[in-house]
């Protein structure tokens, strides 16, 4: 049975959390997520390779999430709205194929499920600026994503 998109975006979402706070080799993440999320071993190796995917643009995400986050300063972002956030921004500027408004309701879809209402507003409010300034409407109808990814300098 193939694995449905929101499990395997909750899944992204809880190893990307899990990264946060501890570091664990490939074969135990495998193995883990197999006896946990009942998931096969493919499944398991192509969630793993999205993780690292994602970590790969780490830093322009979380820039991005910095530049936008109005309510909060980046360091004070809880880490379970932080981690929503990094999955949703990603997929908004690095998957094409992928609507910009699915991003968003799936990531308030996390946020009810694993933190609370008001933060699910917070991560609307973020990635709806996001939305709002990253995509334009080309004359064609078609929706263009800019990947102008501000730079801070230390």
């Amino acid at each position: 049975m193939a694995l449905s998109q929101q499990k395997r975006r909750e899944i992204l979402f809880q190893l990307l959390f899990s990264h946060d706070f501890i570091e664990v080799d490939d074969d135990e993440s495998n193995e883990f997520m197999m006896k946990e999320f009942f998931i096969t071993r493919k499944a398991a190796r192509e969630i793993l390779q999205d993780v690292k995917v994602i970590a790969s643009h780490m830093q322009d995400v979380d820039a991005k999430i910095a530049a936008y986050s109005k309510s909060y300063e980046f360091h004070r972002i809880p880490k379970i709205e932080l981690n929503i956030l990094r999955l949703a921004v990603y997929e908004m500027l690095y998957v094409p194929s992928l609507p910009p408004k699915v991003s968003i309701a799936e990531a308030i879809r996390l946020a009810r499920k694993y933190s609370t209402a008001e933060s699910s507003s917070f991560i609307n409010a973020v990635l709806d600026a996001i939305f709002q300034t990253e995509s334009k409407i080309t004359d064609a109808g078609e929706l263009e994503h800019e990947l102008s990814i501000p730079v801070h300098s230390e």
